[in-house]
């Protein structure tokens, strides 16, 4: 799940990437809704273990934003074997 999420954090002609307070937002460029839509729901099934992924509606009731929170935080100092 990692490397998906390094992926999604790069951004896309479909979406930018705005850094958040405890997270990410990805939000969706204009002519982009049928892409951003399904990067949204792959990116909420694939939440879990490494962070959780929050849908955001306009007042059309369309996803228009995601934000994801990492659930583990990675620091460079530490230990990896």
């Amino acid at each position: 799940m990692a490397r998906h999420l390094d992926t999604l954090l790069e951004g896309s002609p479909a979406y930018g990437v705005l850094d958040a307070k405890d997270g990410v937002v990805l939000f969706r460029r204009p002519g982009h809704e049928r892409e951003f839509e399904a990067v949204a729901a792959e990116t909420v099934q694939r939440a879990g273990i490494d962070y959780e992924a929050i849908p955001l509606e306009n007042e059309h009731a369309e996803c228009d934003r995601l934000f994801i929170a990492p659930l583990t935080e990675h620091r460079s100092f530490d230990r990896t074997d």
